[in-house]
């Protein structure tokens, strides 16, 4: 089952000259068919009440097709658009949104959650007087959380969206049934107004390896091999491997107490923070997918911490999950 009915070719210039794409009957016939299906028979069965906004919507989480082929055609459309690097492409979410009838029909603004640095929607089922709004032209910051409200929550007052907007260009897309958007989530303000009984789906992605939520397939699929590779390795057999910063990573931290203490931390996504200690921390802030683990520990190790050490705190890196191994 193919899921676009277009030549992303067509549309690149386009996107690259205003910033956002609105390509209406972008899906085709087929694929549309199938979300209206999967929408009347697994909404419920499906529904993400973490991220449900009382008054506004439900999320679900969408499962594409064996049919289709899942996220390849999604990333080669999306790269062949807006110009993502192709081969480090990640899915970031998938998720379909049902806006409830009782919605607020002037939301404010929000930006998606870092990942999202192209936010790609399907409209499943728009109701006519619906509309998406986008502010491609101003304030374009990047949300630097993984989450609308703690972004929102960071905001000075002159910086929330129902004032810094107040005089923005809005664009406003009159998007119906099978069409399709792209735009850059995390930077762009946007909004559905009029919602009340919509349903799209939203599939966010990036080229930079990041996926909080593990809604990529091949997600598990590497801390999986991460965590063979770690049974396998004799005390000195992984030096050989890249490291990689975990898709889940949700931030690194230093703490100042009251009393002047510091503390050092790290989180992944949904979990509780975990201590740091100082080679830890500098290791997470070294790993750029090309150094071996070798190379990290020796640059570590010659800022005077004990070479040992160095290597049983990579290895607990490991055995928690805040770092993946590739070959």
């Amino acid at each position: 089952m193919k899921i676009f009915s277009f030549d992303p070719s067509e549309y690149r210039e386009q996107y690259e000259a205003q910033g956002w794409i609105h390509i209406p009957n972008g899906m085709t016939a087929e694929f549309l068919g199938e979300l209206q299906e999967f929408m009347a028979r697994s909404l419920a069965e499906t529904k993400l009440d973490q991220f449900a906004i009382k008054g506004k919507k439900e999320q679900s989480l969408y499962d594409f097709p064996d049919s289709t082929d899942f996220p390849g055609e999604i990333f080669d459309v999306v790269s062949g658009v807006c110009g993502l690097n192709r081969p480090t492409m990640t899915l970031s979410e998938r998720h379909i949104q049902a806006y409830d009838p009782d919605a607020n029909p002037e939301p404010d603004a929000h930006k998606d959650r870092y990942p999202s640095q192209i936010s790609l929607g399907f409209s499943i089922s728009i109701p006519a007087e619906s509309r998406l709004v986008l502010y491609p032209y101003d304030h374009r910051s990047l949300n630097p959380f993984n989450s609308a409200a703690t972004f929102q929550r960071s905001l000075q007052p002159h910086e929330l969206p129902d004032v810094a907007l107040q005089d923005a260009r809005e664009v406003v897309l009159d998007d119906q049934d099978g069409d399709v958007v792209m735009f850059p989530g995390s930077t762009t303000w946007h909004l559905r107004r009029r919602a009340a009984n919509a349903v799209n789906l939203y599939v966010k992605m990036n080229d930079f390896d990041c996926d909080p939520l593990g809604e990529d397939p091949s997600t598990e699929t590497r801390r999986t091999q991460t965590l063979a590779i770690l049974e396998e390795s004799g005390a000195n057999g992984l030096g050989s491997r890249v490291p990689l910063v975990s898709r889940r990573l949700d931030f690194v931290s230093r703490q100042i107490g009251r009393q002047g203490a510091e503390t050092l931390h790290v989180c992944l996504y949904g979990s509780e923070q975990m201590g740091l200690t100082q080679p830890q921390f500098d290791m997470i802030r070294l790993i750029d997918g090309v150094r071996t683990l070798q190379s990290v520990v020796d640059t570590i190790a010659q800022e005077g911490h004990p070479r040992e050490l160095v290597e049983t705190d990579a290895r607990v890196l490991i055995d928690r999950g805040v770092v993946d191994l590739v070959e």
